[in-house]
């Protein structure tokens, strides 16, 4: 890998990341909203490998939802709330470096088993992913328990106030991968753990100073942003993730050129083994209809939770979530691991979870028209990857399911009445952070869609 090469990666995946990271905790949070900036990481390290790479987008994709999981609002505010009972930023810092190095280590495994896949076989990995949402289980009971706010009982390890905790099921998970990695000689896997470890850590620490440089005044008693800052258009929060997006995509694509050597060697051995064995003519048929008994048992769970809360009865988020997660990581997972179905997959989720999001979160409309609109949609994406997504043109495909959707989906929120939280439009759109963060999304979104074009000439 030439050095121009190495640095365009890092630059590139930086760029995605920090926006994807910060599209994230805008349009859609939770594990669904990290799919985009781990399919974006996935995208680019799969293609300056040479091959595979919508496969490692997926994977990149579904590998940042398990980090998720792991709520972080209080922790931020045990750093945040100054003079208050709950302030204390040492256990605020730690928290938040362990979580962020859980996340983007996790992430950091399934990208390198997806380049290395060549030192696997089919069963180790679909025996792994069907333990996935056991070691999830056993983790969190290991490690977040007990967990009964009325009695005032919680973990002994634990970094929030009130919520519950589930980081315990990803440190299980990546003790896991890590042993799976080395029991299989994978060093380039290890790498990319320990890259987006190091990297996680540093990152939500560099990004949470940074928020509160921005929110808090500096010594001299002015503010980072000053004016900025006094008319309300500065976003700390969006800062933070900005930053927190951008070192953990700089770590995972500078430990991916740094270990380069080993994608060359695994990519020659695959080309002596032939193809994944998942995706013979047998099998390959099957790939698109698991990806819609997904699709059904996503809409399902949320359409469960969707009539719970408009007939006002109480349901358990916490179960549903379990229920939920594997028709969005481990199932798919097993397929783009062992197979080819990294194109079924990426360009999909990514138009797909914001269709959800829009109807069932943002809007809460589920009526005819908007499962008119927003099953056409996903139809027509998948009518599209099916018979036009070939080659190069897969590339340029994630990068505009990765940027329109997702914008547009900021201009139709802030144009509805719930996203101008009682202001008008003129006011939402002048002076709230939206001034300053949307333009922002605007021009990375661009540069991200310009560079691809420029430079892998698609």
């Amino acid at each position: 890998m030439s050095l121009s090469d190495m640095i365009m990666c890092v630059f590139l995946t930086t760029l995605a990341a920090s926006y994807g990271w910060g599209m994230r905790g805008s349009l859609i949070g939770g594990e669904k909203g990290a799919m985009l900036p781990g399919a974006l990481i996935g995208l680019v390290l799969g293609w300056f490998s040479g091959y595979g790479f919508v496969s490692v987008a997926a994977a990149g994709l579904m590998g940042m939802t398990f980090g998720g999981t792991e709520t972080y609002g209080e922790t931020i505010g045990f750093v945040l709330h100054r003079g208050r009972e709950d302030y204390n930023p040492v256990r605020g810092y730690i928290g938040l470096a362990f979580k962020g190095a859980l996340w983007f280590a996790v992430c950091g495994a399934f990208l390198g088993i997806s380049f290395s896949y060549a030192v696997y076989n089919n069963s180790e990995i679909f025996l792994f992913c069907l333990l996935i949402p056991v070691m999830q289980i056993v983790g969190q009971l290991i490690f977040n328990r007990p967990y009964n706010p009325e009695k005032n009982k919680f973990p002994k390890i634990y970094f929030s106030k009130t919520r519950r905790e589930e980081w315990g099921g990803n440190l299980l998970m990546l003790i896991a991968l890590a042993i799976f990695a080395t029991v299989k000689k994978d060093y380039f896997t290890l790498i990319l753990i320990a890259g987006g470890f190091i990297f996680g850590a540093i990152g939500w620490l560099v990004a949470m100073r940074a928020y509160v440089a921005a929110v808090f005044p500096l010594k001299n008693g002015k503010y980072l942003f000053g004016k900025l800052y006094h008319k309300g258009l500065v976003d700390g929060w969006k800062l933070m993730e900005f930053i927190l997006g951008a070192f953990g995509g700089f770590g995972l694509s500078l430990t991916y050129c740094l270990g380069y050597g080993y994608v060359k060697i695994y990519k020659d051995r695959a080309s002596l083994d032939g193809p994944k064995g998942i995706y013979d003519e047998s099998l390959q048929d099957w790939i698109p209809v698991i990806l819609v008994a997904c699709v059904i048992g996503i809409v399902a769970v949320n359409l469960i939770s969707f009539i719970c809360d408009k007939k006002g009865k109480e349901v358990n988020s916490y179960i549903l979530d379990h229920i939920e997660r594997p028709f969005y990581n481990v199932i798919p997972m097993m397929f783009v691991l062992a197979g080819e179905a990294g194109k079924f997959v990426t360009v999909f989720m990514l138009v797909f979870v914001v269709v959800i999001k829009l109807i069932f979160d943002r809007f809460k409309k589920v009526n005819l028209i908007s499962i008119l609109i927003g099953g056409t949609v996903c139809v027509a994406t998948y009518m599209l990857i099916v018979y036009n997504i070939r080659g190069d043109s897969a590339f340029f495909a994630v990068v505009l399911a990765g940027t329109i959707p997702y914008i547009v989906g900021e201009i139709i929120w802030i144009l509805s009445k719930q996203g101008r939280h009682g202001k008008s439009l003129k006011e939402a759109v002048t002076k709230t952070p939206f001034a300053t963060v949307f333009p922002t999304f605007v021009i990375m979104s661009l540069m991200i869609i310009i560079l691809s074009v420029k430079i892998f000439n698609v």
